[in-house]
């Protein structure tokens, strides 16, 4: 799916994207009110340390990929 600019459907796959960059750069908050914008709903998400934040960035992008390319 190439992405459009004026999509609301794109903005959220974007939203996704922002949400794995700032989850990776440590800023949780930041990373999880992206998510949130995304409307994609994730399993009992839990970050307690860097490896689950880097885990949960790893999984939002894998999602973002996904859904960029389908």
């Amino acid at each position: 799916m190439a992405l459009d600019k004026l999509s609301t459907e794109s903005d959220q796959i974007g939203n996704l994207y922002r949400s794995a960059l700032y989850l990776a750069k440590g800023s949780t908050e930041m990373g999880l009110q992206f998510l949130d914008k995304s409307g994609r709903k994730f399993d009992n998400i839990k970050i307690d340390n860097e490896t689950q934040r880097l885990f949960w960035a790893e999984k939002i992008l894998d999602e973002y990929i996904k859904l960029k390319h389908a």
